[in-house]
């Protein structure tokens, strides 16, 4: 073969590998995108379920205390979970817990 045959020739494969490459058609760009989308998707089921945890926590508290817990550290201690409370709004006088946005 020619000289310019082998470079006609690697254009063509260059030019298909990179025609190739849209994101909706590429393999791994969609992989991510899915992986990506799964990560948030388990980060917000997580965070529905801390939130049902520490509901109940509270509400064992107050079974057991006859009041509400005056802060969610108070809670911590009680059923030794830990708690990350700057991710939610507590308010002790009804008991009632609201993740922050």
């Amino acid at each position: 073969m020619n000289s310019i045959h082998i470079r006609f020739m690697a254009m063509s494969v260059l030019l298909h590998v990179f025609a190739s490459c849209s994101d909706d058609k590429n393999p791994a760009q969609q992989y991510g995108n899915t992986m990506i989308q799964s990560y948030k998707s388990a980060q917000t089921l997580d965070a529905k379920v801390n939130i049902q945890q520490v509901r109940k926590s509270i509400q064992e508290f107050h079974a057991a205390n006859g009041r509400f817990p005056a802060d969610l550290n108070e809670v911590s201690s009680f059923n030794g979970i830990s708690l990350k409370s700057d991710h939610y709004d507590y308010n002790p006088s009804t008991g009632i817990l609201t993740e922050k946005q």
